[in-house]
């Protein structure tokens, strides 16, 4: 049985980089959020704003005809997101490290990183395809 306090929300944004103008306005239409602290919300946005990037530009290879799907749940554990693109996924250990000297001067790279600083856990579910970022 679901937990009667949690509040969930799901919201669908074409592969265009127009789209994530409207990721703040989704978050702020989530009931909770904007209770949360501003340094919070801040964090949350920065981390959903590169995981659906990553999944518009890597998953769907920018084709406006795929869709990104975003699902937010706040709960009294937390605050959980997943995210579902159309493309056949990835392993988050082969990334390249942001930290290593050949990758400081890359003008990509660093979402992954960022993710895992700034949330509690984040993790690639490789057989729903799904990114599980919790907060």
């Amino acid at each position: 049985m679901p937990d009667k306090k949690s509040i969930k929300k799901t919201f669908i944004f074409q592969s265009s980089l127009e789209e994530l103008e409207k990721l703040e306005e989704c978050l702020n239409s989530v009931e909770g959020y904007t209770m949360l602290s501003e340094d919070k919300q801040y964090e949350i946005m920065l981390v959903l704003s590169e995981a659906v990037t990553n999944a518009m530009e890597h998953g769907n290879k920018l084709d406006a005809r795929k869709a990104v799907k975003l699902i937010v749940t706040i709960s009294t554990d937390g605050i959980t997101a997943e995210i579902y693109d159309e493309g056949t996924g990835f392993i988050p250990s082969e990334l390249p490290n942001p930290l290593h000297e050949e990758a400081m001067l890359r003008d990509h790279g660093r979402g992954w990183f960022l993710m895992q600083h700034y949330s509690s856990s984040i993790e690639w579910d490789d057989a729903q395809k799904c990114l599980r970022i919790s907060f």
